[in-house]
Order: C-alpha cells, then sequence, then structure tokens
C-alpha cells in the first residue's frame, strides 16, 4: 500500500504542471505530455515491527478496515479506516470513557480516475472506443482513529 502511495505522490508531481482540468470537445487538443510510467517492483516499503492492525487494537480509540474498490479508479482497493467507538476506551479497563471522542484521522492521497477517450469519426460526430486515459485527482481516506477532547462552545 505504500509503495502505491509513494508512486502516486511521484507520478502526481511530475505530471502537475501539465494537467489540467478542461473539458475537450471533439477535435480539440489537449496540450499536455504523455509519460509512461514503470513501477520498480524490487522497491519494498520499509516494514515496521508493529502492523495497522495490532495499532487499531491497541489504541484507546479502536478501529476496523474495510476497503473501498472502484473498477475505473487506481489503486482499485483503498483500505480505510472506521472508529468503532464514539468514544475512547478507559486506561482502567471496562468500559468507554465519555470525557473524550473518538475523531476519524483523515489523509489525503493521489488517485488516477479512469475515463473512455471520445474518438470522432470523419462526419464530425463523436464515437466512443475502447481507449482510455488517465486523470489525476485526489481522495480523502480515514487512516485511523485518535482520543480527543470535546470542544465545547459556551452559548451567551
Amino acid at each position: 500500500m505504500q509503495l502505491v502511495l509513494r508512486a502516486l505522490l511521484v507520478m502526481g508531481l511530475a505530471v502537475l504542471p501539465h494537467a489540467t482540468a478542461k473539458k475537450l470537445s471533439c477535435g480539440a487538443r489537449l496540450k499536455a505530455r504523455t509519460m509512461r510510467l514503470r513501477l520498480d517492483q524490487s522497491v519494498q516499503p520499509h516494514v515496521r515491527s508493529t502492523s495497522g492492525i495490532d495499532m487499531a487494537n491497541m489504541s484507546l480509540s479502536p478501529w476496523t478496515y474495510r476497503d473501498s474498490c472502484v473498477e475505473s479508479r487506481f489503486p482499485r482497493c483503498i483500505s480505510e479506516a472506521q472508529c468503532l467507538t464514539s468514544g475512547c476506551l478507559s486506561l482502567q479497563g471496562g468500559g468507554e470513557d465519555a470525557a473524550l471522542e473518538a475523531q476519524p484521522i483523515r489523509y489525503q492521497v493521489l488517485v488516477l480516475h479512469r475515463v473512455q477517450r471520445q474518438r470522432c469519426n470523419k462526419t464530425g460526430g463523436r464515437k466512443t472506443g475502447r481507449r482510455y486515459h488517465f486523470i489525476l485527482g485526489t481522495q480523502v481516506i480515514t487512516v485511523g482513529c485518535t482520543c480527543v477532547r470535546p470542544s465545547v462552545v459556551p452559548q451567551q
């Protein structure tokens, strides 16, 4: 997962100056460079001694992971954390501490969205083909949960 995120970050930094958000009409050309991306499979991410699942179970605001899968996105599946409690677990053991609340920790990641290209036929109309291009985008995901003091706004 970290390897994919690192590759997306590098790719995003390389492509951002050339990206555009304009919609193109049939016959218009996108003024951007096409770059081939080759991922080095020999690069292994550094694995810590504590896995993410262990960390989620040891936290005072435990969470679990669920996969969000979208066929037209790269990476197709992204694991997102989901807080298991609304409060935080008590240090003395037992139940939840109502003085604290569990809040999600969010992180913005780069993703690629696959979009089918519109091809023009000679009569000027649009014709869909089986060619695709990728649009760089971002997505905010939840990576864990933490304990915070609830914010109390006094009424006047």
